[in-house]
């Protein structure tokens, strides 16, 4: 009897410990998800910067809360240092239409800055789907998407639906919008705005949506959260290494060595908020480090989950490993 019991004490302890391997493993291959969870713990509701902000030229204040840069040839910054991931939208302006690339968080309307920089006909090009981008499309009445066959699917009867992680608003409390597409744009197509034409470039890796748009008449790359100076993330639900460098040294080809690179957030050197503004050198060292933690995995960068490689003196990447769920 005794020997029976100890037979089925085994068997039990094996089981269980196979039970919490097997459980361990679930967790750690979704553990982009369980960072997000994890966001939402420490945070749940929008974070804001207090104190007083310092504005390095050519940002001014629009009100209290945004902050406009005029770039010249068109091209307008829209920033929001108030808000902690401090958010910049871009307002590009041809001679018969704009389009302004991402709308930010939504915690005010951005129309408003809009309308006092031109009065032309604007449509609304989210760079990617997370909260902090598309949070004033639904006040748009022409916005684009990229033509994507998966974005398709989400849309029916012309309203799109974002997915739960695709949004990620949940992380700080955001309600997810439903807005309609009005315009399904090819990635490589060239959108005309009158005098100006942009490219689109798809750019997966932050998310597989993400889009950027290049202005190869002046040189100028405006990148969403492709790449910013700051912490760059690629270890949240949506994220891919491999296809992130791929990304990278694809767009490294398509700039000049002096070209203009504007990214989806600033207020990297706080309290002085400046428009987030790189060069082809970042694009490249990106690429590098993207490849390293790709390749490398536990070997590169510092910490576990996520791990933390630094890429220059303005950005360091956040990374996943590559076995983890996309």
């Amino acid at each position: 009897m005794i020997r029976g019991a100890l037979r089925h004490t085994r068997r039990w302890m094996l089981g269980s410990g196979l039970a919490a391997a097997v459980l361990a493993a679930l967790i750690i291959r979704h553990m982009p998800e369980v960072a997000a969870w994890r966001w939402y713990l420490s945070s749940g509701k929008p974070a804001m910067t207090a104190g007083d902000l310092a504005l390095a030229q050519p940002l001014r204040w629009f009100d209290d809360y945004y902050v406009v840069a005029d770039l010249g040839q068109g091209v307008y910054a829209i920033g929001e240092p108030r808000y902690w991931q401090c958010n910049f939208s871009y307002l590009i302006v041809g001679t018969q239409r704009a389009l302004l690339f991402d709308t930010g968080p939504g915690i005010r309307d951005i129309r408003k800055v809009v309308g006092a920089l031109t009065a032309l006909p604007v449509e609304a090009l989210p760079s990617h789907l997370h909260f902090d981008h598309v949070g004033n499309l639904s006040r748009f009445e022409d916005v684009a998407l990229p033509d994507l066959p998966e974005l398709r699917e989400q849309a029916h009867q012309g309203a799109f639906t974002l997915g739960f992680y695709q949004f990620l608003g949940f992380v700080e409390g955001f309600r997810r919008p439903i807005f309609k597409v009005r315009r399904w744009i090819a990635p490589g197509a060239e959108i005309d705005l009158g005098d100006r034409t942009l490219t689109l470039l798809s750019v997966p890796g932050h998310t597989p949506d993400s889009v950027a748009l290049l202005d190869r008449r002046t040189d100028r790359l405006f990148a969403g959260d492709f790449i910013y100076p700051s912490e760059i993330y690629a270890y949240l639900p949506g994220a891919n290494l491999h296809d992130y460098a791929a990304s990278a040294r694809r767009v490294a080809k398509e700039l000049g060595e002096d070209a203009a690179v504007y990214g989806g957030h600033g207020c990297d050197r706080l309290p002085t908020v400046e428009v987030p503004a790189l060069r082809r050198s970042d694009v490249l060292a990106l690429a590098k480090s993207l490849e390293l933690a790709d390749e490398a995995g536990w070997r590169a960068g510092t910490g576990w989950f996520p791990r933390e490689i630094a890429v220059n003196d303005r950005m360091r990447l956040l990374a996943k490993y590559r076995w983890m769920r996309p």
